[in-house]
């Protein structure tokens, strides 16, 4: 440690306010702490982040004095068979359901007031059918330490946190025996299931021997898929792909290798057909896929004469509006692969797309746009693009309160009035959420 790093300190705090990314606030002679794992309203004991010196400090509880109400059990506690439960990806695993809920749209209220200077009354409502927040992860992906074990990692940390089963995911992954596995040379393990079948991928170098268990393992329900091996000027490079955690990377992406089933898994929404990826983006609430698209048609005008669906993925939400309103379609994304399924998904449809960085697309004459773009928003140039377009409604789905305050801004700016904003707790006991804005001018 420098001499200029701020020791850690033990501290009893009184939480003021939730902030983003699921902490909450308090204050320590006069300095913000971000603390995880509390409540507002609760006094704790907490350990700061030891550190360099800055405006603010993070901490996490060690102890609850005066307990919320809305305090439960850390759900955390149902994926681990031993050791501490201290993963992320679960931080509001301590909060009753519903008022996680209210603590997102607090927090989606201020960030369009502060960052947007956009006044909202947005409520953050839950998905259909929501029971308890658990069974809704039809995507996950696995951090596997040194000895072979997967788990989650530990917030703000690369160790890993052994788990026992997926944490929040739906029945087939839910029931897999993560702690049976013990698979060394493995990177990650990314898992997907849609309808009745699932993918699994290999990311890392493992041998073969390793795959072959990994195979005997696994449900014949799942593909089995790997990295083919790479040369090693290449390694570490990043991935390609559109996780949605939520960046989506164009960076190169080690080519996969098919060990059993198939590359491409089919999502069923509304009666219709949609091929993706294993290693594609979708969305990753079981029923996310059929609430987002359905809201996006009920924002359509009566009458539309051409839509432009940006950041367009396997085509989702643009080929549920030219559906529903026999619209032709244009449709754009910076994942090529993503763009050849979604020009399979739409083969019934007059529709074109394009594989291209949005921010590089000349738009075409659409009275509707639609644009569902990554964690870090759609930015200025995109902004810009639509305000210059010749848009009369536009449906922005969003998944980082910031960035979508940010656009908003420019988007009310140049023009246009927001005339609904929804949120959707679409990432329950998380710390996120997808809103649905719909624009007019």
């Amino acid at each position: 440690m420098s001499d200029t790093s701020v020791p850690a300190q033990e501290l009893t705090l009184d939480i003021e306010a939730p902030a983003a990314g699921g902490t909450s606030i308090a204050r320590h002679d006069g300095q913000v702490v971000f603390v995880s794992g509390a409540l507002p309203g609760e006094k704790v004991r907490a350990r700061t982040e030891a550190g360099p010196p800055a405006r603010f400090l993070r901490a996490a509880v060690t102890e609850v004095v005066d307990a919320s109400a809305h305090r439960v059990p850390n759900r955390r506690l149902d994926y681990v068979s031993t050791g501490p439960a201290g993963f992320g990806g679960m931080e509001f695993a301590h909060v009753d359901l519903a008022h996680s809920r209210s603590l997102k749209a607090e927090v989606l209220r201020d960030q369009l007031s502060r960052i947007g200077h956009i006044d909202s009354d947005a409520e953050v409502l839950p998905a259909p059918g929501e029971t308890d927040g658990t069974d809704w992860r039809t995507r996950v992906q696995l951090a596997v330490d040194d000895e072979g074990r997967a788990g989650m990692l530990a917030p703000r940390s690369h160790e890993v946190v052994p788990v026992s089963t997926p944490p929040l995911a739906v029945g087939a992954l839910h029931d897999l025996d993560i702690a049976a596995l013990y698979v060394p040379g493995v990177r990650r393990l990314e898992f997907a299931w849609a309808g009745d079948h699932g993918a699994l991928i290999v990311r890392g170098q493992p041998t073969a021997q390793v795959l072959n268990e990994i195979e005997s393992w696994l449900p014949t329900s799942f593909s089995l898929l790997a990295e083919a091996a790479e040369p090693e000027q290449n390694r570490g490079r990043g991935r390609g792909g559109r996780s949605r955690g939520r960046g989506r990377s164009h960076a190169h992406a080690p080519a996969l290798r098919v060990l059993r089933g198939d590359r491409t898994l089919t999502e069923t929404v509304d009666g219709c057909d949609f091929t993706v990826g294993a290693d594609g983006f979708w969305q990753v609430h079981r029923d996310a896929a059929a609430l987002l698209s359905s809201a996006v048609v009920d924002a359509l005008p009566a009458d539309v004469d051409a839509i432009t669906d940006l950041y367009c993925g396997v085509g989702l939400l643009g080929i549920s509006a030219a559906r529903a309103t026999g619209a032709p379609l244009f449709g754009v994304e910076g994942v090529a692969t993503a763009i050849a399924h979604a020009r399979d998904n739409a083969a019934d449809l007059e529709a074109q797309f394009l594989a291209l960085s949005v921010d590089r697309a000349r738009l075409p004459d659409s009275d509707v746009v639609i644009l569902d773009p990554p964690r870090a928003g759609a930015g200025r140039k995109a902004t810009s693009a639509i305000i210059e377009s010749s848009a009369h409604t536009l449906v922005y789905v969003s998944c980082d309160p910031a960035t979508l305050a940010r656009d908003l801004a420019a988007l009310t700016g140049g023009g246009f009035e927001i005339e609904s904003l929804t949120g959707f707790d679409l990432f329950p006991l998380t710390a996120h959420l997808e809103t649905v804005t719909v624009l007019r001018r």
